[in-house]
């Protein structure tokens, strides 16, 4: 099926030569069996001809794609009898196969007059199916901290993933799922690109695209990939941030970044047309600590996030990895009526979306060895989750009689003196974590590059070992380093945090390692994206532009082909 869209987008585009791209979702890698959950979503055209698609699986019935799947040449929907969806990330052909009793659009999608916003849609499949693991919609939380990165952080930031064509000259889908890294592209970048054509869609999109490619190979989505999930990172069990939707009408190479679904704004269609919650179980430090033989308290809240859907029977459990610690739920409101203590879980009748529930865990230590046991606090409900990532929350427990120091590190500035010496200073921060022990003699030893000395200041003295003192329970202590080099190049500065009495645990956070410079250049800020951002051109509607900007737009739908799916 070549989209109407599609068809307009290329006659508008200028030619390009087979030569001008390469052919590799294109230019990715196989990603059989990495992702359990991935869709592909066939629909019969008849006559041995069918169109395809990528989607995901958020539930045992209930799977994510994009809404221009769904519509034929002519612009009229598909009827749910054409559609089957092969559940799996095994070859073409092994994965489960389940046909589709239901399919539902947003509400605000609009295939004549608006085909790239809110471009999502759900499938019901007739029979429910298991699988190993599934993803989660991103949260607030995850998808803020995407926005806010810099270059760097950017930088294969997402991974796409798709069955579609690896070889635009031959629009055959792939014969095994492919999965590529992307660059996250703030939206005013992407706009402008797009000459302000995403204007009037910017609360439903997200971009990405490969912007530094290795020896110029094209890495993109590509047709087929509609619908297909754009990940966090490459965690097995991921958030989907977004959902392949459009591209430059260019045979997939990246003219123009790619354009998502944003997935994170259409929660609210998700929750009205399938019946799941969203249920979180949260703490408050990443520590807590207690003395040999004592005990400690966790506090944690359960949360229903959900926008409009109830969870009913919520499990609350509280469990650690060492038999020395024992944890005891305290929770008002479990089913009981009364304070569940000494027991590891208990149930909640009902959560309704927006409420919550608050309780404590008592984390009680044996006295004999010291240990930092994972508290492992999770929740579930009768309802299947969305967010299914959020529903454990691991709490590290501390029994010692010793404290718990950290050391952190920032340069500040870097110099050059009058006989050309480096000089550099370095701003230090010592922290005793413990809420229940003392340091007596905390120090930071320190390793410095070669031909390089050190000196405090006037609070704290050192040369290779930094005297920091006494430190009381929770308190942090800020000195300035300064470095001395006679040959003043970049160089590894170690320090590493102990008390002399005794020495402190756990020992998994007391070193820190920092390249020292003394270029004095510092790279250009490069800020994340708000989300706010405009762009040149665009509009509150679309007309004109919208028109225009079709020259270099192509939904990742999946043309018609010959059917060969193995049966």
């Amino acid at each position: 099926m070549v989209h109407r869209l599609t068809l307009l987008a290329l006659a508008l585009s200028s030619p390009v030569l087979a030569d001008d791209f390469q052919t590799y979702i294109v230019g990715g890698e196989e990603a059989t069996g990495d992702w359990p959950w991935a869709a592909r979503v066939a629909l019969d055209l008849g006559n041995g001809f069918e169109n395809s698609c990528s989607g995901s699986l958020l539930n045992r019935e209930w799977v994510l794609t994009a809404a221009h799947c769904f519509f034929n040449e002519d612009g009229e929907a598909m009827d749910v009898s054409t559609i089957t969806v092969h559940i799996g990330s095994g070859p073409k052909g092994t994965n489960p196969t389940r046909r589709a009793d239901e399919y539902r659009l947003h509400s605000g999608y609009d295939n004549e007059a608006n085909p790239i916003g809110n471009d999502i849609a759900l499938v019901h499949l007739s029979t429910a199916i298991e699988v190993s693991s599934l993803p989660s919609l991103v949260d607030d939380a995850h998808f803020d901290e995407l926005l806010a990165r810099d270059a760097m952080g950017r930088d294969e930031a997402v991974t796409a993933i798709g069955w579609g064509v690896t070889d635009p000259d031959n629009p055959t889908v792939s014969d095994t799922l492919q999965q590529v890294a992307l660059d996250y592209v703030p939206f005013s970048t992407c706009n402008q690109s797009w000459n302000g054509f995403l204007t009037p869609v910017q609360s439903s999109v997200i971009c990405a695209a490969e912007l530094n490619p290795q020896d110029n190979e094209t890495e993109n989505t590509c047709l087929g990939d509609s619908g297909g999930p754009l990940i966090l990172g490459n965690d097995p069990a991921p958030y989907i941030v977004g959902l392949t939707s459009f591209g430059s009408a260019d045979n997939c190479q990246a003219g123009r970044p790619t354009v998502f679904n944003r997935v994170l704004n259409m929660v609210d269609f998700v929750e009205e047309n399938a019946p799941l919650v969203d249920v979180t179980i949260e703490s408050g430090p990443e520590r807590y600590y207690g003395a040999l033989g004592g005990q400690t308290t966790v506090p944690a809240t359960v949360t229903n996030g959900s926008l409009r859907n109830t969870a009913r029977n919520v499990m609350i459990r509280a469990n650690t990895d060492d038999t020395s610690a024992d944890a005891s739920l305290q929770w008002s409101g479990c089913d009981d009526g009364g304070l569940l203590a000494g027991d590891d879980q208990c149930t909640l009748s009902s959560l309704t979306a927006g409420g919550h529930s608050s309780g404590q865990v008592e984390v009680s230590h044996d006295g004999v060895t010291e240990t930092d046991a994972t508290l492992a606090l999770s929740v579930s409900s009768d309802e299947d989750e969305y967010r299914i990532k959020n529903n454990q929350a691991p709490v590290t427990v501390v029994f010692s009689n010793r404290p718990d120091l950290t050391v952190s590190a920032e340069q500040t500035s870097a110099d050059l003196d009058s006989d050309g010496q480096g000089i550099a200073t370095v701003a230090v921060r010592v922290t005793n974590l413990s809420t229940v022990n003392t340091a007596d003699d905390a120090t930071v030893e320190l390793t410095l590059p070669a031909g390089t000395t050190a000196r405090g200041d006037d609070t704290v003295q050192c040369d290779t070992l930094c005297w920091v003192g006494a430190m009381e329970r929770g308190a942090s202590v800020d000195f300035t380093l300064t470095l001395t080099s006679g040959t003043p190049e970049s160089g590894t500065l170690a320090l590493a945090a102990t008390d002399q009495s005794g020495g402190d645990y756990p020992r998994d956070n007391n070193q820190h390692d920092m390249t020292v410079a003394y270029s004095g250049v510092e790279a250009a800020s490069d800020s994340g994206d708000s989300g706010s951002g405009g762009g040149s051109g665009g509009g509150g509607s679309f007309g004109v532009g919208w028109l225009l900007a079709l020259a270099g737009l192509a939904l990742r739908v999946h043309p018609p082909r010959r059917n060969n799916r193995s049966r």
